[in-house]
């Protein structure tokens, strides 16, 4: 199999977007997608598919060729691994499926990794948890290292650690991983890929639905049937995408079978059922910032980091900083003043008081003289940093 992937394609796929609307959903301009793919999706008789995997690797690959970053939480890893333990059939209780999945991971990996350097694609594996997300520490490490591994064009895998995380286990959350995932990334789309081709009435048996409003309860027409290898169910993936949804992120549920399927949702084709966004214009996690946590310092910039972060929507780098107050840790939320002390924007800091001083006006390529180590080259990157104009304007409260 050939290399979709070049330096001079990559660098003018980056440069590309998908823009569509489909079923009353504006998705505006996709750069950024998460794609959660299931376990029966990838299996066939209980084992993992090499023709599911090899499907789903040139779909990505094709996507990011077009500048859509995509990241993939994939299950399957106990459909990989339960053989290893010398059982017929994949278990249901909750040690056998941690051994199971402990076995399977690595095997997993390895096919992905495999078919994805045949299209000229590194992969990187996260596994993370509810709680990795929910504190914001945690939240911002993993933030940072998803961003890098984006834009080195490499493919980041994830999945729930399942072999110590009885919690997912038990309630099949890999979907609900995906929303909080799409809110990690800042991703434009969820799409969680399953063995149907969306939602539909009366337990699956009816009409499936285009598309599901916020406001509109479905819950009657929700099986619970799962597959032997996964854990998850309709009831399951309709919760995320309703999460996604309220952080602004539309969502689709659709068919993972199906040729060409993430082409086709980000044509605009009806191939599932669409979760439209909740209409307010921050997500759900830039209101959080902007008006739910307290800052806990402040970082004065000059003029022109002030403009840069008004009018570019840049990030704010230490070059443009000329003044810290107070004491607080990373992943604090602070407050970003200009020249007068007028502040006009919170944010997120990637650094702790301490180091920002150390570093306030001068370029990422000096951390390592003035630190002794670089985390990250933002202090505040543009995805954890609110103009409070918008706030304002959308009386956030």
């Amino acid at each position: 199999m050939g290399s979709l992937l070049n330096e001079a394609g990559l660098a003018a796929g980056r440069a590309a977007a998908v823009s569509a609307h489909v079923s009353g959903v504006s998705l505006g301009t996709v750069r950024r997608a998460v794609v959660k793919v299931g376990s029966a999706v990838l299996t066939e008789g209980g084992s993992l598919s090499w023709d599911a995997l090899a499907r789903l690797v040139r779909q990505t690959a094709s996507l990011r060729l077009r500048g859509v970053e995509t990241l993939l939480v994939v299950s399957g890893a106990v459909a990989a691994g339960y053989r290893g333990l010398g059982l017929d059939e994949p278990p249901r209780e909750v040690v056998d499926r941690q051994a199971a999945a402990s076995i399977g991971q690595p095997k997993l990996l390895a096919m992905l990794s495999g078919l994805f350097s045949a299209q000229g694609l590194e992969i990187a594996q996260l596994l993370l948890s509810a709680e990795d997300i929910e504190d914001r520490r945690r939240f911002l490490s993993a933030r940072h290292t998803v961003q890098r591994l984006l834009a080195q064009g490499v493919v980041p895998v994830i999945n729930e650690n399942d072999a110590v995380s009885d919690d997912e286990i038990k309630v099949g959350d890999n979907d609900h991983l995906a929303a909080l995932v799409a809110q990690l990334s800042s991703a434009d789309l969820l799409v969680m890929l399953s063995t149907v081709d969306g939602v539909r009435r009366d337990g699956g048996e009816g009409p499936r639905f285009a598309s599901i409003s916020a406001g509109e309860n479905v819950d009657e027409h929700l099986g619970e049937n799962r597959s032997s290898t996964g854990v998850g169910g309709m009831q399951a993936k309709v919760a995320a995408a309703r999460l996604a949804s309220r952080h602004g992120t539309p969502a689709l549920i659709a068919r993972g079978d199906v040729a060409d399927v993430l082409e086709l949702a980000l044509r605009g084709a009806d191939v599932g059922t669409w979760f439209p966004p909740a209409e307010h214009g921050l997500t759900a996690r830039k209101r959080w910032i902007a008006v739910r946590s307290r800052s806990r310092g402040a970082l004065i910039v000059d003029a022109g980091a002030a403009r840069a972060l008004r009018d570019r929507g840049a990030s704010l780098l230490a070059r443009g900083i000329v003044a810290v107050e107070g004491e607080f840790t990373r992943g604090a939320r602070v407050e970003i003043r200009d020249a007068e002390g007028a502040c006009f924007a919170v944010g997120l800091a990637s650094y702790d008081a301490r180091e920002i001083e150390r570093v306030a006006g001068a370029s990422a390529e000096a951390f390592h003289d003035l630190l002794g180590y670089r985390y990250v080259d933002e202090i505040v990157h543009r995805d954890d940093l609110v103009l409070l104009s918008e706030a304002q304007v959308r009386e956030l409260s």
